[in-house]
Formats: structure tokens, C-alpha cells, sequence
């Protein structure tokens, strides 16, 4: 009798074991995997961050598009700007429905004004960053 409960006592001691082993393998792979997750997060929320830096233009889809001093239907008009005319955009604003059209109003900047615009009759585009060509040495020739 004695020998069954060291038998018994000895079985449950290497059950414990492997199965303190196994969590604790298991627990590494599990943090393993949130570490691995939260690297992908912080790459992509990096990336994010990097293209919100970008500045963006808004280009007009629309005919006369209002060009407004405040984001509201009722304020003053600045100027209409037409089809494929470009803005910086400075600020997005609140999102507002009108007559079905659900967006954002866009502060922008076109040619010297500032002035908000509905962006149901626009579109964004990165803007394009110019590269100026390299500027090449010619030596001059030592006239005689």
C-alpha cells in the first residue's frame, strides 16, 4: 500500500510538472504573439501618423464650388471655384448631411484666401512632392 501511494503521489508530481511546463510554454507563445501584435501596431500606426504629415489637396469635382467663411451653408461666400481648381487643406472640420450628401467641411487654402468648403464636391489627393533636378558642375574653360 505504501508503494501505491508513492506510486501515485510520484504520478501526480510528473502530471503537475509537464503541465506547469506546457502553461508556461503556452503563456510564452501567448506573449510572444501580443508582442508581435502590438509591433505590428505600432508600425502601422507610425505609417499613419507619417501620411497624415503629408499635406493634401482637396481638388474641386464640382461647378462653382462655394468657398465659405465659416463651415455652414449660410455663410459668406468668398469665391466659387470650378472644376479641377486646387486647395491646400488646413483643417477638417465637422461631418454635416446637405440635401443627402453626408462629409466633412475642409478648411483650405486657395491662392490667397482661406475659406471652408463641403467636401461632397471634392476629392483628396496627396500632394506631390517636387523634386528639383540636381545641379550639375560644367567647368568654363580659362579663355587665353
Amino acid at each position: 500500500m505504501k508503494n501505491y501511494f508513492s506510486f501515485l503521489f510520484t504520478a501526480l508530481l510528473l502530471t503537475g510538472i509537464t503541465l506547469s511546463a506546457c502553461s508556461g510554454k503556452k503563456k510564452d507563445a501567448e506573449k510572444s504573439k501580443n508582442d508581435s501584435l502590438d509591433s505590428v501596431k505600432v508600425v502601422v500606426d507610425s505609417l499613419k501618423k507619417i501620411e497624415d504629415a503629408k499635406p493634401k489637396i482637396l481638388v474641386i469635382n464640382g461647378t462653382n464650388v462655394n468657398l465659405r467663411v465659416e463651415p455652414n451653408l449660410t455663410a459668406v461666400r468668398i469665391r466659387q471655384l470650378k472644376t479641377n481648381d486646387t486647395c491646400e487643406i488646413l483643417e477638417k472640420g465637422k461631418q454635416e448631411t446637405i440635401d443627402g450628401s453626408t462629409d466633412f467641411w475642409y478648411k483650405v487654402k486657395h491662392k490667397t484666401k482661406e475659406g471652408w468648403i463641403f467636401g461632397a464636391f471634392t476629392s483628396i489627393k496627396q500632394k506631390q512632392e517636387t523634386q528639383e533636378k540636381p545641379k550639375t558642375f560644367t567647368p568654363q574653360k580659362k579663355s587665353k
